[in-house]
């Protein structure tokens, strides 16, 4: 995908009292759990446009006398390694892209967890941003390990209740009509409908490009 890919969502049913969650996955394999965030959440409106952007950025997140403090976001490329190292844990983790190493395969964007010389260490919660949300997440990058992220340029629809932006899940039951676009097939952009199946109670989403 080498450009922003517009979307356009609506509500062609009758009702209003769900959202529509719109997100990724993680596509690698090296993973050991998959984690879902919330990228979009759409509330009952009858018509929204967003766009899935090319750009992107990475960060991490840790906990530190009770508070969330984040390192980044980042703008970041596909294929880039990055870096996270914190030298004491009073010191503020700071997360850099290495220079002078090859792009990774697949475009793979790699996030390591560098163990400091001074003192054990903590876990992050690293992940991939675009237009400023949350798109996928890994938790809790033990010392030493690092995350491989493989983006594709897919998307999931599917609808939900009590959800909101930035959300992080782990289990696709809680989403119902659950449907996945490739945009790489919308290159003009996609217009994502959500129908209601005869009978009521039931709905179902649909993909065509956009003119």
């Amino acid at each position: 995908m080498t450009t922003d890919i517009p979307i356009k969502y609506i509500n062609a049913t009758t009702n209003t009292d769900f959202e529509v969650v719109v997100f990724t996955k993680n596509f690698s394999t090296n993973t050991p759990k998959t984690y879902y965030a919330a990228w979009q959440v759409l509330r009952g409106q009858t018509s929204v446009q967003f766009v899935y952007p090319v750009s992107m950025s990475v960060g991490a997140t840790y906990k530190s006398g009770g508070q969330l403090i984040t390192a980044g976001p980042f703008p970041a490329k596909l294929g880039s390694t990055w870096e996270i190292t914190q030298e004491s844990a009073t010191d503020t983790a700071v997360l850099k892209q290495k220079s002078g190493v090859p792009a990774n395969p697949n475009n793979t964007i790699v996030i390591k967890n560098v163990p400091p010389a001074a003192w054990s260490g903590r876990m992050f919660d690293v992940g991939v941003y675009k237009e400023g949300r949350l798109l996928v997440i890994q938790p809790d990058v033990h010392i030493g390990n690092q995350i491989d992220f493989m983006l594709q340029p897919k998307l999931f629809f599917g609808v939900v209740r009590n959800m909101k932006v930035g959300d992080v899940f782990t289990s696709l039951e809680i989403t119902s009509s659950l449907s996945e676009f490739d945009l790489s097939s919308y290159p003009n952009g996609i217009e994502v409908t959500l129908n209601e199946q005869p009978g009521g109670g039931r709905y179902s989403f649909s993909g065509q490009s956009m003119i």
